[in-house]
């Protein structure tokens, strides 16, 4: 069998990118998201602001009043599915970094295809900074889970408004994608529709140049698939190649969607991550050089 990349062959290439190939649990682990925010929103029900009128166009502020960076969390779901209320079990622990968190919808790809969603997670941030003017004087956190580690790389290398990279004081990235190349050539290219431009410009790997100085993390579970391991670690290559501030934190006995689950423990290394992220994220005045506006 030929190689259609690296030294996959197409069927390999295509296992590589179907998560329900490494994370068996996966049905149980979603399960689980949604019990547990579910509970969440019940005990500290979220501050909601809104950033457009369709469906999609909520955000969930959890800590709204507290005083740290803001911490603004892009949810998974393969750019497809998912919304902001199964990942309210984030704000479980809140209250020890002292941070906002902020949780937005999002169309899905397949109603408004991928650069529109980038577009739109970098309004809905926007809006938010416009309507909490004291978020906007503060450091920002962007983290992200599976495909949104992905849509939360591309905000901090531009291509969601320089605008907005300039504003980023550190990144937490979770099991993303990081180069869009292997993704079109495998069976995802089904409802992944790009042009060679797009698919340049939604590859943050591409775009490093543009990373404002700040400490990344970058995290995976041992029991992902080899292509979520390998993107992080060429990710992190490139970063470090780059003079970037970048950790690599492999959890061990995780996989794809487990991972996430490590944020109900204090106690663990991808909260602690999220933590020290925090904690070095100084409180700031936004930047003078350019107004919140549109992608360039």
């Amino acid at each position: 069998m030929s190689a259609v990349y690296l030294n996959y062959s197409q069927a390999e290439l295509d296992r590589a990118y179907d998560q329900s190939c490494w994370a068996p649990e996966m049905a149980a682990t979603l399960a689980a998201y949604a019990a547990l925010s579910l509970a969440q929103r019940e005990e500290t029900p979220p501050e909601v602001f809104r950033y457009e009128e369709d469906a999609m166009g909520s955000i969930d502020v959890f800590n709204a009043s507290a005083e740290g960076p803001l911490v603004y969390f892009l949810h998974g779901g393969a750019w497809r599915s998912g919304d902001r209320s199964m990942y309210s079990f984030l704000a479980r622990n809140l209250d020890l970094t002292g941070c906002p968190l902020a949780v937005p919808d999002y169309p899905k790809i397949q109603s408004v295809g991928l650069p529109a969603m980038v577009d739109r997670v970098a309004a809905a941030l926007r809006t938010l900074l416009a309507q909490r003017r004291d978020y906007a004087r503060r450091g920002l956190v962007l983290a992200g889970h599976s495909s949104g580690a992905h849509l939360a790389a591309c905000l901090a290398t531009g291509a969601g408004g320089a605008d907005i990279a300039e504003r980023v004081s550190a990144c937490l990235l979770v099991s993303g994608i990081y180069d869009m190349e292997p993704v079109l050539l495998s069976s995802r290219r089904s409802y992944v529709d790009l042009t060679e431009a797009e698919a340049l410009r939604l590859s943050p790997l591409e775009h490093i140049e543009v990373l404002e100085p700040g400490r990344i993390v970058l995290a995976y579970g041992s029991r992902e698939s080899p292509e979520f391991i390998r993107q992080a670690e060429a990710f992190g290559r490139a970063l470090v190649s780059m003079q970037h501030d970048v950790r690599m934190l492999r959890i061990e006995d995780r996989d794809h969607f487990s991972i996430l689950l490590e944020c109900n423990d204090p106690a663990s290394a991808l909260w602690q991550a999220l933590t020290s992220l925090v904690a070095s994220t100084q409180r700031c005045e936004a930047p003078h050089t350019r107004e919140m506006q549109g992608p360039d």
